[in-house]
């Protein structure tokens, strides 16, 4: 082998060498950060949002709440510890602790009556069957007249009624007057991004007013937009919670809640504003209402805020099948 060849063969394993040195040091270096992470280094996950809480009912309103049945002397008995979400598969409701407790009665109009529970039963929900409330029976009377207009009853003392004023109990001129500014406050609400029933207008299906707060007048309603398809006709329902300055009957409703629900007219849930009620510590207003479907029930409370917005309080379990 020549003098030449020999020294390019070293050369050539020396940069050999070299290379592999250099790519060991490398993936030492880069492998580093995997086993000794900074302990105060950031998360690199995003953040997820958190869940939305479940909303509770005011223990102070009692433990049970009074929905009326077929009759005026008859009534479910709500658990309104129990939600969609937290309800067992198996639960045995006992309301047999209620007899001979004074209940109030409060309908549209405030307080109805007072009257004693004369017995309550129980029920059993279990697995997939049809789900109802144990039911009671009031100490009416013979005179039911005085209890009929009743919707909700609470244990006595609880809550303090507050009348509602329908819009089908006023003058034609104020009716129509009314029913024009509820369909504006509808029609302006600005998250109807439905195209099926644009350019559809409002009617109104109910509406009532009370005293919200000291000098405020609140008002709530439901309007309804109908597509009348031979097959299917459709519905759109929207709810509102509007308020205004009760010494300015020229002022603007400002809208503090509304909902929206569109559907099959047979199966959309509607919104029934059964009762207004005021509940203390700390005082406050609540509207007790009927999520009315085509095979389920709920009932909801949603409340006002100190700074007059509005919100969901409680939903009770779906009842029905």
């Amino acid at each position: 082998m020549s003098e030449l060849r020999r020294v390019m063969i070293i050369r050539v394993g020396r940069l050999v060498l070299l290379a592999a040195s250099v790519t060991s040091c490398k993936r030492t270096r880069d492998a580093a950060p995997a086993h000794a992470a900074a302990p105060n280094a950031p998360e690199s996950v995003a953040a997820q949002p958190m869940p939305e809480a479940v909303p509770q009912w005011d223990s102070s309103v009692g433990p049970v709440m009074l929905a009326r049945g077929p009759s005026a002397a008859n009534a479910s008995v709500v658990f309104p510890v129990y939600t969609d979400s937290t309800v067992p598969d198996t639960l045995q409701l006992d309301a047999s602790t209620l007899r001979g407790d004074s209940v109030s009665l409060i309908g549209h109009g405030g307080v109805v009556d007072a009257v004693p529970v004369v017995s309550a039963g129980s029920k059993e929900w279990a697995g997939d069957e049809c789900v109802e409330w144990p039911t009671a029976t009031l100490g009416i009377g013979g005179d039911t007249s005085r209890a009929a207009g009743w919707t909700v009853g609470f244990v006595q003392e609880r809550v303090t009624a507050v009348a509602l004023d329908s819009l089908q109990g006023m003058s034609g001129s104020d009716s129509a007057s009314f029913a024009a500014d509820l369909t504006r406050i509808a029609s302006a609400l600005p998250d109807d991004t439905s195209r099926t029933f644009r350019g559809i207008p409002f009617s109104v299906r109910y509406a009532y007013r009370f005293q919200a707060a000291a000098g405020v007048e609140g008002v709530a309603a439901d309007l309804v937009r109908r597509l009348n398809q031979e097959a299917s006709p459709l519905e759109q329902h929207t709810f509102i919670i509007a308020e205004r300055a009760a010494n300015t009957p020229d002022a603007a409703y400002r809208v503090a809640y509304h909902e929206r629900a569109g559907g099959l007219e047979e199966s959309i849930e509607t919104t029934d504003v059964l009762a207004a009620v005021r509940l203390s510590a700390p005082s406050r207003l609540a509207l007790v209402v009927l999520r009315d479907g085509q095979d389920t029930s709920a009932y909801a409370m949603i409340e006002r805020q100190t700074d007059g917005t509005w919100r969901l309080r409680w939903t009770s379990v779906h009842t029905g099948c």
